[in-house]
């Protein structure tokens, strides 16, 4: 066969080419519909209300400005199955330089030690030679499995639920993974090489948490890889509600009352907890997106947003406010942005006012299903 000579312009046309292939496909970052990276996005996945929704729609912000509603939450060309795509591999097939962390209290086929593990639902993925995102979410059994096909739990999508991701530097995986295991977070799928931070593979031993210091929440500082600021809580496991309660603490760090939603169904949900300094404000009626209105009884988010308009603090957590979840470890990535914040209050209506109010009536089968208990 007739071997053609390659000319240093081709070559350097193939090497350009291949970049952006990687660039596109490759790099772990946060990725919007149309497979461009970002530096963050919010997910808030709307319930099924109605024989005309699917209950995979869902309203989406992004650290560029866009804002929007779209559909198919499940669709491995959307923005969950972009981003994750670096996970819809074998584990024998994965560069070496990247390595993951699923973890859940409720993974697909069972539920882990309430005693021992956090009330915590996320994902870390990370390229040790340059970025990586840390998603944070509501939704049990996700991933469901790591195929682009199959990612999606059916389960998921009854109850809203939210996702934020962000994607940062490999540095900033020490304070990260330091966070993970500050919530007894439970590792359900991994994959993390011997060369990866410390912090990162001591979250997979299994092995008991750091003791807490003796304040109420451990708060970290992040910053993301387009330099925008974040707050990692992660709250002590406790039954005082002074301590337990996660959005107390935050109310308390960021020095400004929340408006709170949570698990609407939760058993023993605590009511808005009113204080002469700081205050937590159940919501009561939620608006998100074009005009679709829902109650706590069908939302599984858990989120918060400062009422103060000076304080430009929104928090996507991990916890219900609840007495039994005050005695569970937990935390919440918090941003640091007024566009987001003005967001999340225009999706809180009607806040609960400060007095006692019956307990909704709801579904028995609910997201909060008990399986086996492994751990």
């Amino acid at each position: 066969m007739l071997e053609l000579p390659v000319s240093s312009e081709m070559w350097s046309f193939l090497l350009v080419f291949g970049l952006l292939c990687w660039g596109a496909d490759g790099s772990v970052t946060c990725k919007n519909d149309l497979n461009a990276e970002v530096d963050w996005y919010i997910l808030y996945k709307m319930p099924k209300m109605d024989p005309t929704s699917t209950g995979t729609e869902y309203f989406y912000i992004d650290s560029s400005g866009k804002s929007e509603e779209l559909n198919n939450i499940n669709n491995p060309n959307g923005v969950l199955g972009n981003t994750l795509r670096p996970l819809f591999r074998p584990i024998r097939n994965m560069e070496e330089t990247f390595g993951f962390i699923s973890y859940s209290d409720q993974p697909p086929g069972c539920s882990a030690d309430q005693k021992r593990f956090g009330h915590s639902k996320g994902l870390v993925m990370v390229d040790r030679t340059g970025t990586g995102v840390w998603i944070l979410h509501s939704t049990p059994r996700f991933p469901f499995r790591r195929d682009q096909n199959n990612f999606w739990p059916t389960s998921g999508n009854k109850n809203a639920q939210t996702f934020i991701c962000v994607t940062f530097n490999y540095n900033q995986f020490t304070t990260i993974g330091t966070h993970l295991k500050n919530i007894n977070a439970f590792p359900f799928e991994h994959y993390i090489p011997d060369n990866f931070h410390e912090e990162l593979k001591t979250v997979v031993r299994w092995t008991e948490g750091p003791p807490f210091s003796p304040v109420q929440v451990e708060v970290s500082l992040l910053t993301s890889k387009g330099n925008q600021g974040f707050k990692a809580f992660a709250k002590r496991a406790h039954e005082d509600e002074e301590v337990g309660d996660l959005y107390l603490s935050i109310a308390k760090n960021i020095r400004s009352d929340v408006y709170a939603q949570t698990w609407g169904c939760q058993r023993d949900r605590s009511d808005s907890y009113c204080s002469n300094e700081f205050s937590v404000i159940n919501v009561e009626d939620l608006l998100v997106g074009n005009q679709r209105r829902w109650t706590p009884k069908v939302d599984h988010s858990k989120w918060c947003v400062a009422k103060d308009q000076n304080k430009h603090w929104t928090c996507i957590a991990d916890m219900n406010r609840a007495v039994s979840q005050f005695e569970r470890f937990g935390g919440a990535l918090c941003i640091n942005l007024e566009s987001v914040q003005r967001r999340f209050l225009g999706f809180a209506r009607h806040p609960q006012i400060c007095r006692k109010r019956p307990r909704p009536v709801c579904d028995p089968n609910s997201d909060e299903v008990n399986l086996q208990i492994i751990g």
